[in-house]
């Protein structure tokens, strides 16, 4: 899944920690409820900042498909938070229970479809500049 840039590829796995720190607040019932929402917050925060600083990348390498991938997230932002509210709207515990391993396939695909389909194709912009590159101010 790398697409040759360490940041992006970094913030990747670590949206994947994300996700999965969603799934582990979704799986326990007992827990409050606050759990889950910093969970889901913290996704929502970190995955607003990795897209900004791969904006920021692609706007450096002079990606000719800037424009189309930043719609793209911002449409996946959006997406996410319709996600969120769905996920906090469920107020029976149990359902919850129920239906994470559903909101976890749905968050997963969320994020690698993306990565997969759409980020993969800077990787042969990313490929001109080192490993470790990084604008200025990043």
């Amino acid at each position: 899944m790398s697409v040759g840039n360490h940041l992006i590829d970094m913030d990747h796995r670590l949206l994947i920690c994300k996700i999965n720190l969603v799934e582990c607040a979704l799986q326990s019932p007992g827990e409050e409820a606050a759990h889950l929402r910093l969970a889901l917050d913290e996704l929502e925060q970190y995955t607003v900042e990795h897209f900004d600083r791969e904006e920021r990348i692609q706007l450096a390498i002079d990606y000719t498909s800037y424009g189309d991938h930043k719609y793209l997230h911002q449409g996946l932002v959006k997406r996410l938070q319709e996600i969120k509210q769905g996920i906090l709207g469920i107020e029976d515990r149990e359902r919850l229970v129920e239906e994470s391993s559903g909101i976890v396939e749905l968050l997963r695909d969320w994020l690698l479809v993306h990565v997969l389909k759409e980020d993969m194709k800077m990787r042969p912009f990313l490929q001109k500049y080192p490993r470790h590159f990084a604008p200025q101010g990043l």
